[in-house]
This record gives structure tokens, sequence and C-alpha cells, in this order.
């Protein structure tokens, strides 16, 4: 039996290093190419609010030529037809805040295409050493590429991120060490690396030493760069605001920031460890309002943005009713990832009690949603991103959950859809060519049935996507999500999946931490 037994267990371990070494194969949706005239077609202007009715629109070479009510289909006589009646244009969304895995165009990629994200920041990145888990700049820009040539179905990255900076704790042994950040001269070092690989900005972490993120902003703004992520827990925001953050992320900000108590919490040695249920109940009862309207105004007149991807913050809300014997949008969500990240997740947070026994995530995500309408109101940028691969983050459509939260939380309607379009175009510099429907700007485009700017939800009444004038049908789109639903459920993928976070060293730190 020990033979027989030993023999099962290679076979076992044969299989998985087989499938694991088997390339995946991508979905067989391909989008069409070509030039296209679609006809009386109502605009969505998200620079002026307004809807445009009755409008035909040219699109040539992936741009758009005209939009007019007066052109006619003869005057492009080898455009292909759209019929537009009684739909709506809008440009395609962005999410300012993904995670790129190398899996990525096999489970995240056709699902924001699915769901019209036509564009996303990603906030992960390498070392110096390609990484089996994590995509890469050199991943995100080949990506791109190919989706541009209308070659494979992804959303283009605009944007490239350093892997993220956490004061040493989150390099593992064998890398360079100036990754640490353990001087001046190693910031400068760290940058320079990734000045050098087209990256964009510098991932910070919570965990940053104030010293350790001047270090790094002083380096950053000498390579023209800047920093954008979390907010180090030992930064004040006006000291991350002065040094040029340029987008802030997670609903929390304020929390903090504006607890009574934040110095006290700074100074701890090991404030994570501290961040319990007890102490986000304090965090709620003791906020001080007349310091949060000064730090919003500071905001508000610098030039940071707040990505505060309210979904992630949904999650623990609502944690205590989630199901996953019944939640049919699991299916989109790999086996592995749904049992061993996920689900471990939710019930941590359902645990979420304070010593009197009462819940505390419902409230905080009320305290913050209170923060998104006061922000906003007093002119702090607004970006919507979903921390997409977190916990209850659903690739492409969660993009839709957080334009819902926000218009919950009081963004008018209007003003929620820059914060998915034209906002994050502007941030990442790239308005001038996509962000709003105009003639010159690339066709990266949704066709809705329903009016966004009378609901919200309609954004999800989607008939069809452009991604650089490649066109997406209906049907199309259907055959992405179902692409995506047998691929979670893949051995195939599931396998590789999980081989590709045991075999990554980034990883291997992540899950010991």
């Amino acid at each position: 039996m020990s033979w027989l037994l030993l023999a099962m267990i290679m076979l076992l371990i044969a299989a998985v290093f087989l499938l694991y070494l088997l390339p995946l194969k991508g979905p067989d949706v391909r989008p069409v190419k070509g030039d296209w005239f679609i006809t009386n077609i109502h605009v969505v202007d998200v620079v002026n609010e307004r809807i445009t009715r009755q409008q035909h629109v040219v699109i040539t070479d992936g741009r758009i030529e005209a939009i007019s009510a007066s052109i006619q289909p003869t005057d492009y006589g080898h455009h292909q037809l759209i019929d537009g009646s009684g739909n709506y244009l809008m440009p395609g969304l962005w999410d300012m805040h993904t995670h790129s895995l190398k899996i990525s165009p096999y489970i995240h990629h056709p699902m924001f295409i699915r769901f019209g994200v036509t564009s996303v920041r990603d906030m992960s990145g390498c070392l110096d050493q390609n990484d089996a888990y994590w995509g890469c700049p050199k991943d995100r820009k080949t990506w791109s590429q190919q989706a541009d040539a209308g070659q494979a179905v992804s959303p283009i990255y605009h944007q490239q991120s350093s892997y993220q900076t956490n004061g040493g704790n989150e390099v593992p042994d064998g890398f360079v060490d100036y990754f640490r950040v353990n001087s001046q001269h190693d910031a400068e070092q760290l940058v320079d690396f990734y000045a050098t690989q087209g990256t964009d900005f510098i991932k910070t972490y919570s965990e940053l030493s104030r010293d350790q993120f001047n270090w790094l902003a002083e380096a950053a703004g000498e390579q023209g760069m800047t920093l954008a992520g979390h907010k180090p827990l030992k930064v004040p925001l006006t000291e991350a605001l002065n040094n040029q953050m340029s987008s802030i992320e997670h609903g929390r900000l304020f929390a903090f920031d504006c607890y009574q108590d934040i110095a006290g919490f700074r100074g701890l040695d090991d404030p994570i460890s501290a961040y319990n249920a007890d102490k986000i109940r304090d965090i709620i009862n003791q906020q001080n309002p007349k310091r949060c309207a000064q730090l919003m105004r500071e905001m508000a007149n610098s030039q940071s943005a707040w990505v505060p991807t309210l979904t992630t913050l949904k999650m623990s809300a609502q944690s205590k009713a989630v199901n996953f014997e019944d939640e049919a949008l699991l299916d989109y969500i790999p086996t592995v990832v749904k049992t061993l990240i996920w689900q471990p997740d939710v019930n941590r947070a359902a645990r979420g009690h304070d010593r009197e026994g009462r819940f505390v995530h419902q409230d905080y995500y009320e305290l913050v949603e209170t923060q998104i309408k006061q922000a906003h109101q007093r002119g702090v940028k607004i970006l919507v991103g979903t921390d997409n691969i977190d916990t209850l983050v659903y690739s492409g459509l969660s993009v839709h959950h957080e334009l819902q939260h926000l218009v919950e939380a009081g963004m008018p309607t209007t003003q929620a859809l820059k914060a998915a379009t034209l906002w994050p175009a502007e941030f990442s510099g790239v308005a001038a060519i996509t962000g709003s429907v105009k003639e010159g700007k690339r066709a990266d485009l949704i066709i809705l049935r329903a009016n966004p700017l009378d609901d919200i939800k309609n954004t999800q009444t989607i008939k069809a996507v452009l991604l650089n004038g490649h066109y997406y049908d209906h049907q199309a789109l259907m055959s992405l999500e179902q692409y995506t639903s047998e691929m979670a459920s893949s051995i195939h993928l599931n396998t590789k999946y999980l081989m590709h976070m045991l075999m990554s060293p980034l990883m291997r730190v992540q899950l010991a931490d």
C-alpha cells in the first residue's frame, strides 16, 4: 500500500506540474475591426453634463471623426452601420485601482471589457525580477498594445506602477537591498530603477516610516515621478499633500486623519496590530469635524486625488449577509480565490464586533459615506477605483457598483460619471485622447440601452463596447462573460493560479505575513 500511495502522490504531482506548464487558452472572442457609422444615438456629454440627442457618430481608424445630426451614411460609404436608435453613447469607463496578475488575461480582462471598462490604472508591479504571480510593467504594456491592435481582449493600462513599498517587510531575501529604503540613497536607487522601467509612480503602502516616505517623495520628484497609494499611517495627511502625493487610496483616509486621537494612534510602535473592532469604534465615535473640514479644504487645494474604493469597505459592511453557496457572481471567481482568500476574509469581517457586541463595519461605512459627500462638496477630486482582486470585488462590474456607492453617498450622478471617465483621463494625462465623446478622441466607448443620467444603474445596460474603434457586440460580450465563468471553475486555471502564488517570492512573503 505504501508503494501504491507513493505512486499516486507522484502522479498527482506530475499532473499538477503538467497543468502548470500547459498554456491556458484565451477567449476566442475578437472584436470586429473597421470603420463605423453610428446612427441616431444620444450622446452622453460628460464634460457639459448633458445628453445631446439624435446624433450620428463617425469612427475612422479608431478615432471619432465626426459627431453631427446632419451627416448621412452615404457620406461615408465604406463605413459599417450601427443602428443607435434609442441608445446612448458614453465614454468607456475607468478603474483607477486595479491589480494585474500574470493570469489576468484569462479572468480579469474579459470582464473589464464585458462591463465597458476600457482603461485602468494598475497599482501593483514587480521588483528587479520577473514575478510568477504579479503583472509587471512589460506585461501591461504588451497587453495594451495587443488590445489597441484588436489582437487581444484587454483594457488599456495608461499608467505603470512600481511594486508596493512598505518599509522593507515586503521585500523577500535575494532581492536588491535598496528596495527596503533604509536611506535617502536607497530611495534614489529605487526610483532610478523604476524610471528605467517606464514606471509613472511609486506605490506607497501603510507601514512606510515618515523618513522613508519623505526620501521617496524627494527622489521621485527629481525624476518627474510621483507617489500614489496608501497614505502611510505614520504620515499626516498634510505632509502627504505637501509631498505632492498624486492620489491617496481607500475610504479610511479622512476617518483616520479626523480621529481625535490620531497622534496617539500614530505614536504606537505598531498601529496596525492595534487596529481592531474596538479601535474602529473609537475612530467612529471620536471624529473632529473642524479638523476634518480643514483637511478636506487642504486636499481640495492640492494636486492630490482620492480613490476611496468604497466597494472594499462595503464588503466588510455586508459580510454578515454573504452566503458563498448562493452568490451567482462568485461564478466568475476562481475556486482557489473563493476558498483560500475570499471566504476567510469575509468570515473575519463578519466577526467585527466591539467589546459591547456591536457590529462596527456598517457604522464605519456610513461614516465614510458622510465624508465622501463632505469631501466632494469641498472640492476634493474623487476618482473611481475598485481594488480589483480584493474580496467581493468583481472585475469590471464593481466599477458600476462603485458608481452606485458614490451616488448613494451623495455625489450627483453627473459628477460620479466624471469620476469614472473624464477625471481619470485628466489625472492620467490622456484627456486629449480619451475620457469623453468628442471629435478627435479615441473611440473607447460604450453603447447603452438606457440613459445613465436618469439613473446611475443604467451604466450596466450595455449593448456594445468599442475599444480604439474595435467593436464588441452584445453576443461577443456575453461570450466573454461565459468564458470567464468557465475559466473560474477550470482545474487547469485554478492549478495555474495556485502555482503562480506559491512560486512568487513576493506572494510567499505576503502569505506568511
